[in-house]
């Protein structure tokens, strides 16, 4: 799966919501790209999968999170609705912020946890 995911990874280092076609809901999405980039991170902290290929994927995405997802006021953009179809441009947005887009945080936060562990071990 990691194969396939790096594949498709975009040139700013988030993925798609979908994965099949670029062009269908295009834009960044974090919650997926966190979770990605958490499993990826943990698979190379625990051996399975290989540090020098998978690395600078994790990096791309993660600083990708960080600089582009993450506002300058903390606010985290670009978040799928949980359990909503998906969007051109996502439905949160600093005008419209639904109450049950917490679950993207949370990925984002497991993301960063396994990025921590995984630099503590380089």
């Amino acid at each position: 799966m990691s194969a396939a995911l790096k594949a498709v990874q975009r040139e700013d280092g988030f993925w798609n919501v979908s994965l099949h076609d670029p062009n269908h809901f295009g834009g960044k999405e974090t919650t997926g790209t966190a979770l990605f980039v958490y499993g990826m991170a943990w698979g190379i902290r625990h051996g399975i999968l290989p540090e020098k290929e998978y690395l600078p994927v994790i990096t791309k995405a993660w600083n990708a999170l960080a600089t582009q997802a993450v506002h300058e006021n903390g606010f985290l953009g670009f978040v799928q609705g949980t359990g909503k179809e998906p969007k051109d441009g996502q439905p949160v947005t600093y005008d419209s912020m639904p109450d049950f887009e917490d679950y993207g945080l949370g990925c984002f936060l497991l993301a960063g946890s396994e990025i921590y562990k995984l630099d503590a071990t380089l």
